[in-house]
């Protein structure tokens, strides 16, 4: 993706892009917002009816690369929160930071909610965790068939200061999903939301860290999304953004980043959770000759309290 400003009025800014096709668009964005008002091309189909999957991405493609590129060439804030990939890095910073009783503190419900999907799993030690929120009565596939989100506000200083309460993404039929939010929120856009599915994690530290490795594949998501290779770090394998998660599973035009197990030259899977004991230590209870396999040799040093 290359792009170039071309002319500037008191309520736009008008560039051209050329996508990784090598299709040029040519749009104009209000500085005030970063709606495109204008958006011209000549490599797709006009009506986004008759595009292809592949060529509606390319065309929605150009449009988040407009919106970043004024974004970082000009003084004007033209990306959206939820394509902000250097706000969701200082976000990550500021998560990482968090002790265990902070992120008790604004992510306690989260973590019990989380866990309490494991509280018939004998492998798993939930102590005494309850379910916060109750799931919706019409939600479809199962209890364990929901994404938790939780949005995450900045104070001046970069530090967390305040934290939604949660919500949750199910779907009711096939194709069609809603999402439900518990309680108030802050009355201003957040910098991130972390979003996740349930995992036996049960101390707040490595929980801590699935949140973080979570930003992690969203800032990947970011750069994805506009067409452009990510830098170096945020190559990495697992789930980001749920509303990308179905573009890597059903089209072409993506390898399937949210897999942890894809084979993507140069994508590695890198979740390595604050663990109670040491990596060499989690080593040395592995018997690679043994007749358990490796989940059940290590359950009850990640599982149990």
């Amino acid at each position: 993706m290359n792009a170039q400003i071309t002319g500037e009025s008191d309520e736009l800014v008008g560039l051209s892009v050329i996508d990784s096709n090598d299709i040029e668009h040519v749009l104009d964005i209000r500085k005030k917002d970063g709606e495109i008002t204008g958006h011209e091309q000549d490599g797709y189909p006009d009506d986004p009816s008759e595009r292809t999957y592949s060529e509606g991405e390319h065309v929605s493609q150009a449009r988040r690369y407009a919106k970043y590129y004024v974004d970082q060439e000009t003084e004007h804030d033209t990306l959206p929160w939820d394509l902000d990939a250097d706000q969701f890095e200082a976000v990550r910073q500021a998560l990482r930071a968090l002790s265990s009783e902070e992120i008790e503190k604004y992510f306690g419900d989260l973590l019990a909610q989380s866990l309490s999907h494991y509280a018939d799993d004998p492998d798993v030690d939930i102590g005494d965790t309850s379910r916060p929120e109750v799931l919706p009565a019409e939600q479809i596939g199962g209890e364990d068939a929901v994404i938790y989100k939780q949005e995450i506000y900045l104070d001046d200083s970069g530090a967390i200061e305040a934290v939604s309460d949660i919500g949750m993404t199910y779907y009711v039929a096939r194709g069609e999903r809603k999402t439900v939010w518990r309680g108030d929120t802050p009355d201003r856009k957040p910098d991130a939301r972390v979003e996740l599915f349930p995992a036996p994690l049960v101390d707040p530290a490595p929980f801590r860290d699935y949140l973080v490795y979570n930003l992690r594949c969203q800032i990947r998501d970011c750069y994805l999304m506009m067409g452009l290779e990510p830098p170096e770090e945020y190559r990495v394998l697992g789930h980001g953004q749920y509303r990308f998660t179905g573009k890597y599973d059903s089209f072409d035009i993506y390898p399937p980043y949210h897999d942890f197990n894809a084979d993507i030259p140069g994508y590695t899977l890198e979740f390595r959770p604050d663990l109670p004991i040491t990596w060499g230590e989690l080593s040395g209870l592995v018997d690679s000759d043994g007749d358990q396999s490796l989940y059940d040799q290590i359950k009850n040093t990640l599982f149990s309290r």
